[in-house]
């Protein structure tokens, strides 16, 4: 067996001349390179939360199906829904919510009911509609 003192030493590893001493600055030149900054992430950072908040507040304060319901509700036949009513069996006292009506809220009630005819036709088939509950 081969003692460890009979092995040739070899430099296996040879560094090129001068590498040590130029180690230090290529080391310092890779850290201290600056990179580029790009404009778009400090942007970014704060112009998505306020265009978020510009989109939620524009679909909040425009209120678009409230607009619909009462563009729909205006070109509904007369005829139609008194037809539909009257074949659609509806119990008054499961639709009531509030029984304390005063005889204001009743009033207003009424102008609203009659300030939506438009002619006096639609008037006269309502009060046959209420003479014949009336029977």
């Amino acid at each position: 067996m081969k003692k460890l003192e009979d092995i040739p030493k070899k430099d296996l590893f040879k560094a090129p001349d001068g590498y040590f001493d130029k180690l230090p600055g290529i080391i310092q030149a890779r850290v201290a390179k600056p990179e580029p900054k790009s404009i778009w992430v400090p942007v970014l950072k704060f112009a998505l939360p306020v265009l978020a908040l510009v989109t939620v507040g524009v679909f909040w304060f425009s209120n678009p199906t409230v607009q619909n319901v009462e563009t729909e509700l205006a070109g509904i036949n007369t005829e139609q829904l008194i037809a539909y009513l009257d074949n659609t069996e509806v119990v008054w006292e499961e639709t009531e919510t509030n029984g304390d009506w005063s005889e204001d809220d009743l009033l207003e009630l009424e102008d609203r009911v009659y300030s939506t005819f438009t002619d006096g036709s639609d008037l006269e088939l309502l009060d046959e509609i209420l003479d014949l509950e009336n029977l």
